[in-house]
């Protein structure tokens, strides 16, 4: 029978890619209509005129609702705004840590030509001290002297141990201990102090300690501290977990509120969903569906990314896999339901929750690096400050330590500089005596 010419004209085929692969959510909204029919010519005419859509590379494509659309739900648009969200914490991220690292090389080469200056300036000052020690100087105090050999003996140890050997050579020529001997007595007092201030509290026996082998013994002493310190945290674990499990049995026990029936379906539901994207990416990343070796490579960087993002959690990235593998259009979320969509939100605000601590943690690592003041918030000009700050004292230091240098050459000067610099010794021995104290004070309990 011969059709009509009135006849609507035929729809024209969807894309196979998303037949045969549907959204990996399903439809949760109302039943959909029949597609109205545009009228005659219509169809070819947006074939004509509309340009094919090409596929973005960013996140961008996992908006609930592409511009020109229906308007957005409550639950769409909270959606958007934790997927921004966590792409704004991301970048912020990215942006510290490339800061600091950028920080980190500017330092290196502003600062490290200074400091190899200030260990020159530390090396010439050891090597014309030393000679004022030899036999018996005229005109220097016996108070004058222990100074002299002081500073000598701090300065010499200090550049030993930065690997100038001959520095330790000179060290033991004058001081009244060898630097092994130093050592050993340092290893000594370091096991005494962890085994009063850790070993005590643990209610442990540290390893005796071996003066054969102090290196030795103090790496002992710490492994042993690490055991009694897991074996205690283990402990703690265990009894919470008791406790949590008490207490889960008594709320068990209760008739859940309505909101906490919410709160645990859309909790299931997350994790539920989060699963199927796992496992249907994984289904369609496999090996076996490669059709020659650049896809089974191609499948394989998508499936390690897949591993990753599920093991984090990430929603946002498997989403974004997900339509990278083309398993689904770019405006599959329009489709999902409000119910659906606060499940998911509920993932994207433990994710940016996530994000925002490892923000704040990066932050303090990089505050704590660069020495910034601690009210400051880490970026781009806090780090130029601290740096500038650096380079000023650093500038200073050299300016005072080549006018030192000066002073030691002759007796004249050299005399008034040791009195001085006894006196700055006195000041800071008195200060480290007062911090002792006060940290004595802090260990007493006042209710005792």
């Amino acid at each position: 029978m011969p059709r009509s010419s009135r006849s609507a004209p035929r729809a024209p085929a969807p894309d196979p890619r998303f037949v045969e692969q549907p959204s990996l959510f399903g439809d949760d909204t109302q039943p959909k209509q029949p597609p109205q029919q545009p009228p005659l010519g219509a169809a070819a005419a947006n074939a004509t005129t509309q340009p094919k859509t090409s596929q973005p590379n960013t996140a961008t494509s996992l908006l609930v609702q592409a511009p020109g659309q229906r308007q957005r739900s409550a639950a769409g648009q909270a959606f958007e705004r934790e997927r921004a969200r966590i792409e704004r914490l991301r970048q912020q991220l990215q942006t510290l840590e490339a800061d600091g690292q950028a920080h980190r090389t500017r330092c290196a080469q502003l600062l490290g030509p200074l400091q190899q200056q200030q260990k020159q300036l530390r090396r010439a000052m050891v090597l014309a001290l030393d000679p004022w020690l030899e036999g018996k100087p005229k005109g220097l105090s016996a108070n004058q002297l222990d100074t002299l050999r002081q500073i000598v003996c701090a300065q010499s140890e200090s550049l030993a141990l930065e690997g100038e050997a001959d520095m330790a050579a000179l060290h033991d020529r004058r001081s009244p201990q060898t630097l092994a001997e130093r050592q050993l007595e340092q290893a000594k007092a370091i096991h005494q102090d962890l085994q009063q201030g850790l070993g005590d509290a643990l209610e442990t026996e540290l390893p005796e300690f071996d003066p054969d082998n102090p290196s030795a013994a103090l790496h002992a002493a710490l492994e042993h501290l690490q055991q009694q310190f897991k074996q205690q945290r283990d402990e703690q674990e265990q009894l919470a977990q008791q406790k949590a499990a008490k207490r889960a049995a008594k709320q068990a026990c209760r008739k859940p509120s309505a909101a906490q029936e919410t709160a645990a379906a859309h909790l299931a539901d997350a994790d539920a969903t989060l699963r199927l994207l796992y496992r249907q990416l994984a289904s369609a990343l496999h090996p076996d569906r490669a059709a020659d070796a650049a896809d089974q490579a191609h499948k394989h960087t998508l499936m390690s990314a897949v591993n990753a993002a599920y093991a984090n959690r990430d929603l946002v990235a498997l989403l974004e896999l997900q339509w990278r593998a083309e398993l689904v259009d770019p405006d599959h979320l329009e489709r999902v339901g409000d119910e659906r969509l606060r499940s998911l939100t509920l993932l994207l605000k433990q994710q940016a929750a996530a994000l925002e601590r490892d923000r704040q943690a990066c932050q303090w690592r990089l505050a704590e690096e660069f020495d910034l003041l601690p009210h400051e918030v880490c970026n781009l000009a806090s780090l130029r400050r601290a740096l500038q700050d650096n380079l000023d004292d650093l500038q200073d230091e050299l300016e005072l330590m080549q006018h030192d240098l000066e002073q030691v050459q002759a007796l004249a000067t050299l005399k008034p500089w040791l009195t001085e610099q006894r006196r700055l010794l006195r000041a800071a021995e008195r200060e480290q005596q007062q911090r002792r104290a006060f940290a004595s004070l802090d260990d007493l309990d006042p209710w005792g």
